[in-house]
């Protein structure tokens, strides 16, 4: 008797021991492409539950006593990782960081990046395969920044982001923003309490290829008269954080649309939209157009809100040219030979 339970105990042992080898071996080929570029992924570098922009900052030359922590990426691991987003991450700036990886299902990673200089910085979310192939990216800029929204305003208050963060989960992201009015002093921050504030949440799951689908844009707080004009700034460049290939961020636009015409008021001629909507197809071209010419989509609220400068054009036409659909070539065609030179926002 005494024999078979000491024989059950060392089979119960062996499967434990088993279970977890394996469990760690894989988890170590989840991140083996990482491991592979010289990446060795420890705890330090396994993202937690929220990414505070704040507490990473080091934008600012005057500031050098609050480094960002993390892997800084060689040539090679920046050629391998960041590169194949395209022009619009690695354009911009000099030093890029691996914040973290973590694992959000489908045997997919999660990468988080500081892309810095001297002169300011951005957290870019990236998606990866088991091989290394990156899925997705998303450029989270300006998330982060005091910005200011009116130069000119004689009592030097300014629109700022006053806080942001993001929260991730086992498939999903959520981008939180707290802005409002403030009295500024450049040299010595804030003076006195906002005038109001307004915070929201931007909420995305992340599927099974590796895509960041947006699923709302949702107000949680405000304080005050909200300047609905300004916020409005704000929330249309947050919905630039968006993925590279999911078709669901047009239907998103397209039903944002009224609110920003509501937003602007009488002076919705002369809002930024219509830059917007441009880097929204500079993003992806392709998607943007199939959508814009697909036949259900041709009344469509953002269209007259599309126009790109005349020495543009050959590029935008040779975009269209690639579309399979013989008849949303003509029809997109048409619609760019009918431009004339006449911007559709004064900041054009």
């Amino acid at each position: 008797m005494r024999t078979c339970y000491t024989t059950l105990i060392i089979l119960i042992t062996t499967l434990l021991l088993t279970v977890c080898s394996g469990c760690s071996k894989s988890s170590n080929e989840q991140f083996d492409f990482l491991n592979r570029l010289g990446i060795n992924i420890d705890d330090k570098l396994v993202l937690g539950d929220s990414i505070v922009m704040n507490d990473i900052y080091c934008g600012d030359p005057k500031q050098d006593d609050n480094e960002v922590e993390g892997k800084e990426l060689t040539a090679e691991q920046y050629q391998a990782l960041i590169v194949p987003a395209g022009i619009d991450f690695t354009d911009v700036m000099s030093r890029w960081i691996l914040l973290g990886v973590r694992d959000v299902g489908n045997a997919n990673t999660l990468a988080a990046y500081y892309a810095g200089s001297s002169s300011g910085y951005c957290v870019h979310l990236m998606t990866y395969n088991r091989q290394g192939q990156l899925l997705d990216a998303i450029s989270l800029r300006e998330l982060h920044l005091l910005w200011r929204i009116n130069p000119m305003d004689p009592e030097n208050y300014n629109v700022l982001t006053l806080d942001s963060r993001v929260s991730i989960g086992n498939n999903s992201l959520v981008l939180h923003r707290l802005m409002g009015s403030c009295l500024m002093d450049y040299d010595k921050g804030l003076k006195g309490s906002p005038k109001w504030q307004q915070a929201w949440d931007q909420s995305y799951t992340i599927n099974d290829k590796g895509h960041f689908v947006i699923q709302q844009q949702q107000v949680t707080m405000e304080k005050g008269q909200v300047d609905k004009y300004a916020a409005m700034d704000f929330k249309i460049w947050d919905l630039l954080a968006c993925s590279l290939h999911d078709p669901s961020i047009m239907d998103f636009w397209n039903g944002y649309e009224p609110r920003v015409v509501e937003a602007y008021g009488p002076d919705y001629a002369y809002n930024p939209f219509p830059l917007d909507v441009l880097k929204l197809y500079n993003i992806n071209p392709q998607r943007f157009l199939r959508w814009l010419s697909a036949p259900g989509n041709r009344d469509n609220r953002l269209l007259p809100n599309f126009k790109v400068p005349r020495d543009e054009r050959p590029a935008l036409l040779k975009e269209i040219n690639r579309l399979e659909d013989p008849e949303a070539r003509l029809w997109l065609t048409n619609i760019v030979n009918s431009w004339d030179d006449t911007p559709l926002t004064k900041h054009l």
